[in-house]
């Protein structure tokens, strides 16, 4: 067994509801309220003035900072942050899905200490403050309401870098279906996906043995699966809109990985992806990226799958997963090759130098993965997964 340490919100709002029952906690966080959102969705929907006359109820003063784009910039949260720091917040608002959010943490972080934010993820400082944080996910994916990490691009570099501080988990966390019945097909799908990958990754890399967080993924895998289905078939069903913001939340708890550990591989060459195509959303490029990077390792080191074949396909045989996963990409409308979404081919290789560079963390220099990756297996994998092949 590993021995960790988790953080948690301090609070967890979750179910029909949730969000004007949460909101009679914002107080307690102050009564100047910076509300960050997205770029269309917060407000067309009418959920932005919803949120805004909740405050007022609670007689809190808000700001609001529109317009975070997927794979928030470091130039976005810079320049956000300086203007959230002159109004002279108390808290933090996201009112979105994983770039919202990510881009409010950083922002809250900022907009207290007053640097770069790329100086967190190049120079790593070990203490930070930041001001409060509240996550309200309008859309079941990235679990980020959940945990304090967040994910920043520098588009003048093409690097795509996370950082992570405890000072940067949510003081109070929602997770409301009923936010979250609007979402398109396409969005929820993706949310879907960038689930799965978040469960089994670290389940797949996982640095020690602990049953109980082992059974927690597997049981976490199998639903997704089913549920992705169910939840397109049934858009306006709160109930299933509810588990799956639940194993959104789960998927980056740490809890599946209590005891185990477990590392990120498939994220670090879909960060490297939208470094240089910030148009694409992430778990788009997770999507994408998945059949490539499951034959890859499946073919090099199948033991690692039976556990996961016997989940999802009620088999020890692991070769079955690909087909399997591919079945359920189509179904759920995300099954797309790299080059249709744009990418060239002429940029695989430096992406793939990149992805070593930025993330050859294990102590030969290379890339954690079922199979520890340099440049020619990374590239091999970006390759079949332009062509819609397997490598």
């Amino acid at each position: 067994m590993k021995a960790m340490h988790l953080t948690f919100p301090r609070r967890y709002f979750i179910g029909q509801g949730a969000l004007q029952r949460a909101v009679r906690e914002f107080p307690s966080l102050g009564q100047r309220a910076v509300i960050v959102t997205g770029q269309r969705w917060a407000r067309e929907s009418g959920t932005l003035d919803r949120l805004i006359h909740l405050l007022a109820q609670e007689n809190l003063e808000t700001l609001v900072l529109p317009g975070i784009p997927p794979n928030p910039d470091r130039s976005d949260i810079n320049q956000r942050a300086r203007e959230a720091s002159a109004w002279g917040p108390h808290f933090f608002v996201a009112l979105g899905g994983g770039s919202v959010m990510d881009a409010t943490k950083a922002i809250a972080l900022v907009s207290r200490e007053g640097r770069d934010i790329w100086d967190y993820i190049t120079q790593r400082p070990r203490k930070v403050q930041a001001y409060p944080v509240v996550a309200i996910a309008t859309v079941a994916a990235s679990g980020s309401e959940f945990d304090g990490a967040a994910v920043i691009n520098h588009r003048a570099l093409k690097a795509k870098m996370p950082l992570s501080y405890p000072a940067l988990t949510p003081h109070i966390a929602v997770v409301d279906p009923e936010l979250q019945a609007s979402v398109p097909p396409y969005l929820t799908a993706l949310g879907v996906v960038d689930i799965f990958c978040q469960f089994l990754e670290p389940h797949l890399l996982a640095e020690a043995a602990f049953a109980p967080a082992e059974s927690l993924s597997r049981t976490a895998l199998r639903l997704v699966v089913d549920l992705g289905r169910a939840v397109l078939r049934h858009p306006q069903d709160l109930t299933l809109r509810a588990e799956l913001g639940f194993l959104a939340s789960l998927s980056m708890s740490q809890l599946g990985r209590i005891g185990r550990g477990g590392k990120f591989s498939l994220h670090w060459l879909e960060h490297v992806l939208s470094g240089y195509y910030p148009e694409i959303p992430h778990p788009q490029g997770l999507a994408s990226l998945l059949p490539a990077y499951l034959a890859f390792h499946i073919a090099r080191r199948p033991e690692a799958f039976h556990d996961v074949a016997i989940t999802l396909l009620g088999t020890a045989a692991p070769q079955g997963l690909v087909p399997f996963l591919q079945d359920w990409l189509q179904d759920l409308g995300v099954a797309r090759n790299l080059q249709s979404l744009g990418v060239r081919r002429e940029d695989l290789a430096p992406m793939a130098r990149d992805v070593v560079q930025q993330y050859g963390w294990e102590p030969d220099g290379r890339v954690a993965g079922p199979v520890p990756m340099g440049e020619a297996e990374i590239l091999a994998i970006y390759t079949a997964a332009f062509e819609g092949g397997t490598p």
